[in-house]
């Protein structure tokens, strides 16, 4: 398909163009030009109005879909953005006989969004004609942001003003789910790895804690996730987490997650390692307790393993145990999820997680030849009943995100019981404070006056994160000139 802007709206719309298209279109090849191709039919054609009286317009010629929206142009560049991304939805949305409950909410992170219109003094209503008016979005989505946003707010404000959060990244798992986009690695594979990974990991550890010290910061969460975390064996897990206490000053850190995640991985002498080690979070993550769906994702464990393993977890003094779900998996029905979140919610764990699918291969919303992961149509229909379901059961939204390649743009939502909420979670999607990480795929996130971001990655691949591990260190140096 080529997309045909100016030159200056090439610079200005690309960005915002190419996320409203891939919304409906993931797998469509896009040119973006400023003159069309003789012979290319799948036409996107804008053009910006810059003044009173003109039109910004946007004409699309998709399949046997043609059509072109128009609305009024005020000359103010943002103004325009959004005036081109509705109209372009619109347009979209006629030619795939349906529209996405978000709107043009492209962004990962829409409660931040309440909360920064919050404190310009927007009401609640006038936040949801915003959301309603200006991005299209349905109004149950900016009332869930709105609910989001409450919740979460007593945890931001626990955040202290040389307050950090340490990620610490272990990319094993026991086996690659088919759906999965995160950096793990089968441990079948890569097993010999682990130890000298640990080594390296360590080490990173104690350098980005003299940086800390340097710094004054004060950390007040920790999160070790991956892959599976509890694929390490527990003299290995007690290992690395009495480096995680010796180096770090723990006296303000109120939550220490650990992503057990995969059922067929959690042991008594594991979580006996954890509790030792200061945790007082974690997941089981059995993603449904559908059996056949879950032999059909790759996952090699059972619901009862799963209940098993949660069970185990509930006789260690864990402040809060979460539980995973993903709406859409391969073969999963909509009959299916209800009686999995049925099963959950019966356990009344403290947290409880609901994803919806992120395809792994992009497939095209309108073409009807494209098979795709799960029963793509129920997802919507999961996820509002996870919702309604959790809020009856007395379950609050307390953080919320949004990934690039989710079954209709839909969202992932935290959901906790009283005053549970996972403040790790909250603080890096809010974007509140720093996260320094650790480990492969490792991304430390610095926030600097003014809400500026800067970024450090780490290699993704234990064998890169290894060989290249010098390089880790010397990029961590960088955070020694930041104004923290």
């Amino acid at each position: 398909m080529q997309v045909i802007l100016s030159a200056q709206d090439q610079k200005d719309l690309h960005y915002e163009v190419e996320c409203i298209l891939r919304m409906f279109l993931p797998q469509v090849r896009l040119r973006f030009c400023q003159e069309p191709e003789a012979g290319e039919r799948e036409t996107v054609r804008i053009t910006t109005g810059g003044g009173e009286g003109l039109e910004n317009t946007v004409s699309l010629t998709l399949g046997d879909f043609s059509g072109t929206e128009g609305e009024p142009a005020s000359g103010n560049r943002k103004d325009t953005e959004a005036a081109v991304c509705r109209c372009l939805y619109r347009l979209l949305a006629r030619a795939a006989g349906k529209g996405i409950s978000w709107g043009v909410l492209t962004g990962i992170r829409p409660v931040k969004l309440v909360r920064e219109l919050r404190e310009q003094g927007l009401s609640g209503e006038e936040i949801t004609s915003r959301f309603t008016d200006r991005y299209l979005a349905a109004p149950e989505k900016a009332a869930l942001c709105l609910r989001t946003d409450t919740v979460q707010q007593p945890a931001i404000a626990r955040s202290l003003a040389k307050g950090y959060s340490l990620y610490i990244s272990i990319p094993f798992c026991p086996s690659r789910c088919s759906y999965c986009s995160f950096v793990s690695h089968s441990i079948e594979k890569t097993k010999k790895l682990i130890p000298e990974y640990l080594e390296k990991l360590e080490e990173e550890l104690r350098y980005t804690a003299a940086i800390a010290q340097e710094k004054g910061l004060l950390l007040q969460t920790i999160y070790m996730g991956g892959g599976t975390p509890t694929v390490l064996e527990p003299e290995q897990l007690r290992r690395l987490l009495k480096t995680v206490n010796r180096c770090f000053d723990r006296s303000h850190c109120a939550e220490f997650t650990v992503e057990a995640g995969r059922p067929d991985t959690i042991t008594g002498e594991k979580l006996e390692a954890l509790i030792q080690g200061g945790v007082n979070r974690i997941s089981v993550n059995p993603q449904t307790l559908n059996d056949r769906v879950l032999e059909a994702v790759g996952r090699r464990h059972t619901a009862e393993d799963f209940f098993r393993a949660y069970q185990l977890a509930k006789t260690f003094p864990f402040t809060a145990v979460n539980i995973d779900l993903i709406a859409g998996l391969t073969g999963d029905t909509l009959d299916s999820f209800r009686h999995t979140l049925e099963q959950v919610i019966a356990l009344a764990p403290e947290n409880i997680t609901v994803h919806a699918l992120t395809m792994k291969r992009a497939a095209d919303m309108i073409g009807e030849k494209v098979q795709r992961l799960g029963e793509i149509s129920q997802v919507g229909a999961m996820v509002d009943h996870s919702q309604a379901a959790l809020a009856q059961a007395g379950y609050q939204p307390y953080y919320l995100y949004r990934q690039k390649s989710t079954v209709d743009s839909l969202e992932n939502v935290g959901f906790c019981k009283g005053d549970t909420p996972c403040l790790y979670n909250i603080y890096i999607m809010d974007e509140t404070h720093t996260i320094l990480s650790a480990g492969g795929g490792g991304v430390t996130k610095v926030v600097l006056p003014g809400n500026r971001i800067e970024r450090l990655f780490n290699y993704k691949y234990p064998y890169e994160y290894i060989s290249r591990f010098p390089t880790i260190l010397e990029r961590k140096d960088a955070l020694k000139n930041f104004p923290l």
